[in-house]
């Protein structure tokens, strides 16, 4: 991602932070307590459906990832 597409980005997820602000509170306590082994769980639901589900375990390459993902809210 180039910098103009990365401060876009931020931009972008801060005006989201404050159309949902407890979505970034949820995410800055969640952010402590994933460590090799967490299981992250996602849910999406539309309006008219049927709930799509997944998880997956975090493993100790994927740790670099995330933490690098709490640097760009």
């Amino acid at each position: 991602m180039n910098p103009l597409e990365l401060m876009k980005a931020k931009g972008m997820i801060q005006d989201f932070g404050q159309r949902h602000p407890m979505i970034p509170k949820f995410f800055k306590r969640a952010s402590l307590e994933i460590k090799e082994g967490t299981i992250i769980e996602m849910v999406v639901t539309a309006p008219d459906g049927e709930p799509i589900k997944t998880n997956f375990r975090v493993q100790a390459e994927d740790l670099e990832l995330l933490n690098s993902l709490k640097g760009i809210s």
